[in-house]
């Protein structure tokens, strides 16, 4: 089979048929994003055992049935590098979750590498390939595609397979195939790619002091975050044009200091149509307005809450305690927990869905956490 694009049904027919002979499916994905709610995917490279490559072009609306049976076939092992928002949009695509991921980033990180490289770095420390970077400013959305371009983004998939095995070897040397196992497991759950709930989107605002609100704080970040979240669904428009994240915050703390009415309500956007502007601007005084009657009891907990010195002592303990660990056990640090979470455990280990309260995490450094760390 030649590499390049696949341009019709038959060519797609026939590449999926050979992942599938193979067992082994590589992904990759190249997207524009520039004023859309959701990234533009342009083309999905794939890659089977054998190394041979073959990239879909998805503005040709070629039926993706096929590729739909393999992202969905269990005995069909999808290897992708940082897999998460990859996934997002092959799913989006082919309208299915995936089943059998295994992520080369992730598995890094259980071998004695950095859960955090890239997969340039990656491939080099590994496997010795050097991969030329010489279109990573290039417009997929262009059509036709130059030769340059092809091969770069195949590049991308071609040795995925290799590298998952090379890792799985690393793995078994040091004795963690069965936590990164553990840990591939969070790919196959379908929520992970469904859109965001817009009443959870006020989790991750930041800056503008967001996280030094108070429930009442909270309550109006909440609603304004919500309201971004749902009219940039509707518009399709990137939510940082309806105001960034700094904007939502300076309009929360304007409830948090006592205000009750909203008559102005100024935020950074980036909204060429005068119409949505005003109409953001008064969702978003109505929404302010709500928070500022809702009841205290129905304001939402801060995300990390102001914990006392001897709590956070003990979680600056705990952490270097889990560096030392990770380091005898072959894993990063990183994938055990992370600082806030961290915190959490120490002053309550019964902390809702914390990580180091349960499988892997918590029988080879959890348990420990709470004898020398716990805060009682």
């Amino acid at each position: 089979m030649d590499e390049g694009l696949i341009r019709n049904l038959p060519d797609l027919e026939e590449a999926c048929a050979a992942l599938v002979a193979g067992g082994v499916a590589a992904l990759d994905t190249e997207f524009v994003w520039r004023a859309t709610y959701r990234p533009h995917l342009a083309i999905v490279q794939m890659a089977g055992a054998d190394g041979v490559c073959r990239a879909l072009d998805c503005q040709l609306g070629t039926d993706v049935a096929p590729l739909a049976s393999v992202v969905g076939d269990a005995d069909v092992v999808k290897v992708l590098h940082d897999a998460r928002q990859d996934l997002e949009l092959i799913c989006r695509l082919v309208g299915a979750p995936p089943a059998n991921v295994f992520d080369t980033r992730l598995a890094a990180g259980f071998c004695g590498y950095s859960a955090n490289l890239g997969l340039q770095k990656l491939l080099f420390d590994v496997l010795d390939v050097g991969l030329p970077k010489t279109e990573t400013c290039t417009d997929w959305s262009q059509r036709p595609l130059t030769d340059a371009q092809v091969r770069y983004a195949l590049d991308d998939v071609r040795y995925l397979a290799k590298l998952r095995e090379a890792l799985l070897a690393k793995c078994d040397e040091c004795g963690t195939r069965a936590w990164l196992e553990e840990d591939l497991l969070k790919y196959e759950s379908p929520e992970a790619y469904g859109d965001v709930d817009p009443d959870e989107a006020w989790k991750r605002v930041k800056g503008g002091g967001a996280n030094r609100l108070r429930p009442r704080g909270l309550a109006a970040l909440r609603a304004v975050a919500s309201v971004r979240e749902r009219r940039a669904i509707e518009w399709n428009l990137p939510r940082a044009w309806l105001g960034d994240d700094a904007s939502l915050a300076d309009l929360a703390w304007r409830v948090q200091r006592g205000e009750k009415r909203f008559p102005d309500v100024r935020f950074r956007h980036r909204l060429k149509n005068g119409a949505q502007r005003d109409r953001v601007a008064a969702d978003y005084a109505a929404a302010l307005a709500e928070a500022a009657r809702l009841p205290d009891g129905e304001c939402p907990d801060p995300v990390h809450p102001d914990y006392p010195r001897e709590v956070l002592d003990a979680a600056d303990r705990a952490h270097e305690y889990l560096v030392a660990r990770g380091a005898e056990l072959h894993v990063d640090p990183g994938l055990f927990a992370n600082r806030a979470q961290i915190a959490a455990f120490v002053d309550d280990p019964e902390t809702p869905d914390n990580p180091l309260a349960e499988g892997w995490r918590f029988e080879t450094a959890g348990r420990t956490v709470i004898e020398r760390f716990y805060v009682a």
